[in-house]
């Protein structure tokens, strides 16, 4: 009985050490970089099978402690996307020259196209190196627009840029499934296909 006993203390301790020492819970990956006040990003978009997205806010504020915001783009979606519509009430794409790629204070990455787009990665952690993100389709009102993976964001990779305003979760909406070009050309390939097979048949 007594042997019974410390056999069950070994284990219950084995296991609580274990849970303790063996890293039972994932570590959460740095989709952003350290930029002023912040750790890692704001608001993380996550992309999902289907073209849907969630958006999720991690408690870190402004990086510049007033109104910009780091976002992480995580794509869980099965495939490549090329890039991502936002629309907002706020003027998210006000830019006003102090993104979290200008620097100082902020990251000074050389080559960038503007200092409020970031680097993508083709994991879920940042790589200042990787390509840089790009914005376009920009609205008069500076309220949507879209966020360009050039070379595509590959699935399990992730990108981060920054915005205007201290955004929540709720302060915009995402739109997803613009194809690859890739994929337009195999679509196209494929249509001008059926229109020679349309061809043969009406000639025969």
């Amino acid at each position: 009985m007594e042997r019974s006993f410390r056999q069950y203390m070994l284990a219950g301790t084995m296991l609580a050490g274990g849970a303790v020492f063996g890293g039972a819970t994932p570590a959460v990956a740095n989709i952003c970089p350290n930029v002023g006040a912040d750790t890692n990003c704001g608001i993380i978009i996550t992309l999902n099978p289907g073209g849907t997205a969630t958006v999720t806010a991690t408690g870190q504020g402004p990086y510049d402690g007033i109104e910009d915001t780091l976002v992480g783009v995580v794509n869980n979606s099965g495939g490549t996307v090329s890039s991502i519509s936002l629309s907002s009430k706020l003027d998210i794409f006000g830019f006003d020259g102090d993104g979290a790629s200008s620097g100082p204070p902020f990251l000074t990455l050389p080559g960038a196209h503007s200092s409020y787009a970031g680097t993508i990665s083709k994991t879920g952690n940042f790589n200042l190196s990787g390509p840089f993100d790009t914005f376009s389709g920009i609205n008069a009102g500076k309220t949507a627009g879209n966020v360009n993976f050039p070379g595509g964001l590959l699935n399990g990779g992730s990108a981060w840029f920054s915005l205007e305003e201290p955004l929540t979760a709720a302060s915009f909406t995402v739109k997803t499934g613009v194809p690859e070009p890739a994929t337009l050309s195999v679509l196209g390939a494929a249509l001008a296909g059926f229109g020679l097979l349309r061809r043969r048949r009406k000639a025969a």
